[in-house]
Order: structure tokens, then sequence, then C-alpha cells
């Protein structure tokens, strides 16, 4: 068994890697043994192996968050139907998915179909979860209803947007770079604007007499402030990440006399707050769409796990132009 074990916390993540080999872990009576197809270089175990994540990783520790694969094992408790099925792993960060093969407890997998491309299958657990969560828990939104998004360029908001479209429901985008606009566009995007100067009059223009019913926050700082004034009053603010590593910053009159809520939300909590119902069905109506091309990410290349200090060193370069991912295939069967 091949696998990506973190070292040390801080420093160049190339470095505090390394790749080990072993023998395959021991499968309990409540777990599965998964063989890893692909495995994305998530910007979350970046800052887990820099100490910034909300769910440490103990040292030394299997890295990755999220990933397809194949049971080629179950434990005696455990549903032996699934053993030759796809699976997803769940992002509740209990297991490293940066392996050949991951020894993961059953209520962390999902099962999915075979129909859909094996790299979108391997990014489905957290950005497009959170962008379908994002959609659907916090506010009811309907046809022709407005929503706004402040990190409108990164995956989630490039989701968002794909199922914002889908669904009848009009999205305002602000991007960090011009050349987004055109992909964003693309996407179904109703209005993008790029970030700058005078951004919330430039934001109210657009807008004109519509509202927003719901901002969903993954810059933090003052930037969702730019959208509340167009945010109708009793609406709500979602803050899913924190570019800035700054909490969100809300003009506090809009809080008092307008009754903006502010929200959060974090993957992890909900999979492992929601009823096991609504997660399996959540992940099924995603799987779905990846397979029915709705949802995609553009992936610029892939690597095998040897090749880790290449692809560490690439995910984390401004200039690339889409995911790094480890694909393994079925080395690991």
């Amino acid at each position: 068994m091949s696998q990506l074990i973190l070292t040390a916390i801080g420093g160049d993540i190339a470095e505090t890697v390394r790749l080990g080999e072993g023998p395959d872990p021991t499968v309990g009576p409540d777990d599965v043994l998964v063989a890893i197809d692909a495995t994305p270089v998530n910007h979350a175990n970046f800052l887990r192996a820099a100490g910034w994540f909300g769910v440490p990783a103990p040292i030394p520790s299997v890295l990755g968050s999220e990933g397809v694969g194949h049971v080629v094992a179950a434990g005696s408790a455990t549903d032996q139907t699934l053993v030759g099925r796809r699976v997803i792993i769940l992002p509740t960060f209990e297991q490293g998915t940066w392996s050949d093969r991951v020894v993961v407890p059953a209520r962390n997998v999902v099962a999915v179909g075979e129909q859909g491309d094996m790299l979108q299958m391997a990014m489905l657990a957290i950005n497009p979860a959170t962008a379908y969560v994002l959609l659907n828990r916090f506010v009811a939104v309907k046809p022709g209803d407005w929503i706004g998004q402040t990190l409108g360029s990164s995956a989630v908001g490039q989701y968002v947007t794909a199922l914002a479209h889908r669904a009848g429901v009009k999205t305002l985008s602000i991007v960090r770079r011009e050349e987004s606009v055109g992909k964003i566009r693309a996407l179904g995007g109703d209005l993008v604007l790029v970030d700058g100067p005078d951004l919330s009059n430039r934001v109210a223009q657009a807008l004109g007499d519509s509202r927003l019913r719901l901002v969903l926050d993954g810059v933090g700082g003052s930037k969702a402030g730019d959208l509340v004034g167009v945010l109708e009053s009793g609406g709500t603010v979602v803050a899913y990440s924190s570019q800035t590593g700054e909490p969100p910053a809300l003009p506090v009159g809009d809080l008092i006399y307008r009754d903006i809520s502010l929200r959060s939300f974090f993957i992890a909590n909900w999979i492992r707050e929601a009823p096991r119902a609504e997660i399996e069905q959540t992940y099924a109506e995603l799987a779905r769409l990846v397979a029915e091309g709705v949802l995609h990410a553009a992936v610029e290349t892939t690597y095998p796990l040897s090749q880790y200090r290449v692809a560490l060193t690439r995910a984390q370069d401004p200039r690339r132009t889409g995911k790094v991912l480890f694909s393994l295939g079925s080395a690991g069967r």
C-alpha cells in the first residue's frame, strides 16, 4: 500500500509530506477497504498541513479529504453488497485519501453508479456538496429569485452558478479577475462584476430594483458588506470560507435595523449532523448531475502518488488552469 504521510505541521508541504509503503491495514467489522481511483489535491489539505484548519491533522497522518474508488473488502458488520461498488468518500477528515487503498468506516462512504467521469466524481464530496447545501438549506429560493456571492470564480462559486442556473435562480457573482467573467457567464451567471473600487455602488446599479435573497461569502472581511446593501430585509448571509482569514464584517445598521442574519457552513458539520437519508439523497443527485454533464470542474492534470512533490507544487500555483488530482485508476485493486 502506498500513501502520502504528513510528518510535520508548517513549512513547505512538498517537504513535510513523504511517500510511505506498507501492508494493507486491518478492516474492522464496521469498515470497508476502498481502492482509490482518484483523489483531488484540495485546498483544505494545505490548510491542515499548515495548522490553520478546523480539524487538526495528527502527526503522522495520511492527508487527502475526498475521493472516489471501489470497495474491495467489507467488515463482518458491514453491508456485504458494497463489495465491488463504486463509492465516494465523505470529507469527515477521519481518514486520508492520498493513498492507493484506505480503510474507511462504512458510514463515511456513499455508493454511486459507474456512470460519470472518474475525476469529476473524485471531486464530488466537498465543493459540489457545499454549493448544493448552501443553495438549499438556509433560504427557500425559487425561480426568479436573486442570490449573490463574493467568490464567484472559486470551485464552490462555479458550482453554485451552475446549480442556480439549472433551478432558474439568478446569480450576482463577484470575481477577482476580468478573465473570469466569461467563464462564469458560460456557466449561466446572470451578473458578473470584477472586484475593485466602488464595488457596492456598482452592485446596486447592476441589480437595479431587484434584491438578493441570499449572500454566500467565501472571502471574509468587508466583502460581504458590499452586497448587503442590496440584500432584502430579513435576508441571510452565509459564510463558508474566508480567503482573507477574517470573519465577515457586516454594517451594524443592516444587522440591527434590517434584521440581516449571519450564518455559517462547514461540510464536515453537515455530514455529522444531517440525517443519513439527506446525505445519500444529496450525493445521489450530485452524482446524477455529474453523469449528465451539468456539473463539471476544469482539470489541469493528474499525477501518480509517486510524483507528489510536483503535484503539490503545481496545485499551489495561482497560474494553473484547473484542478490537480492524484489518479490511480485500478492500481489499488
